[in-house]
């Protein structure tokens, strides 16, 4: 086993090369790969109900791999779960990731570079549509991913693979909710991290608000030259702030 741990690095290593490459998201101009995940948006609004896609920036720059985290608002309190994440994971995250991470394993050991990278590849972030079904979302974590530069922001407590936890979510601060309406394609525009400022000097954590901000005219533009079809149905929006929350319902004693 200790002859593979090089093997498995190096391929690490050059999936990173592989899968770096994005393309500019101030571009017209859209890769065939980038028009067919597109247009698998309509396939999703047929599977959950609609489709949403978001991009995450942090201070103002794009995030190469950026993703929401989505709890859904249920008589006005947080569901606990399941959660559903929007914007750019890759393939081998979500609610099946241990599969997912398993079947990856194998392709690695046995240098399937082609399929690894595939799983592993960052999604072009204007039309990177996740399927959702309808309803009002609150935020409660946000990632951005840029290789060696990450953020991170809201603490995760749901049970086991993002089954249904018994702990109530906490929404984050700022631009925190949206309403995806049913058979909507929606562009949910931009979720910004904001940095504000650190709680302290040695053992602080920096500090951050949300700001939306609707889809900018390059990426609309870009999809009403390729995607005509998907762009006669989308609904461009943003997030905004949602003050009508109510607090978490107290847990019933036991009897006994």
């Amino acid at each position: 086993m200790r002859n593979m741990r090089p093997l498995a690095a190096g391929l690490i290593a050059a999936l990173t090369v592989l899968s770096s490459c994005a393309e500019n998201p101030n571009s017209l101009k859209m890769s065939e790969s980038t028009k067919v995940a597109g247009k698998r948006a309509e396939t999703m609004v047929r599977e959950k109900g609609a489709a949403a896609v978001v991009r995450v920036s942090w201070d103002g720059t794009y995030c190469s791999r950026g993703r929401v985290r989505l709890q859904k608002i249920v008589d006005g309190r947080i569901d606990p779960g399941p959660f559903v994440e929007i914007g750019q994971p890759t393939g081998v995250y979500g609610n099946a990731a241990l599969k997912d991470f398993a079947k990856l394993s194998v392709q690695m050991l046995t240098l399937n570079l082609a399929a690894v990278a595939k799983a592993t590849a960052i999604e072009d972030i204007r039309t990177s549509f996740r399927a959702i079904e309808p309803g009002r979302y609150i935020i409660t974590m946000v990632y951005c991913d840029n290789g060696n530069n990450n953020a991170a922001m809201g603490f995760a407590n749901l049970g086991w693979m993002g089954e249904k936890g018994d702990k109530p979510q906490i929404p984050l601060l700022g631009d925190n909710s949206i309403v995806i309406g049913k058979g909507e394609i929606v562009d949910a525009g931009i979720v910004d991290i904001v940095s504000t400022g650190s709680t302290g000097l040695f053992f602080g954590h920096d500090t951050a608000r949300l700001a939306g901000s609707e889809a900018p005219q390059p990426l609309r533009e870009a999809m009403k030259l390729n995607l005509p079809e998907i762009y006669a149905r989308m609904t461009y929006t943003k997030f905004s702030a949602y003050g009508g929350l109510l607090l978490p319902e107290n847990p019933k004693p036991k009897g006994k």
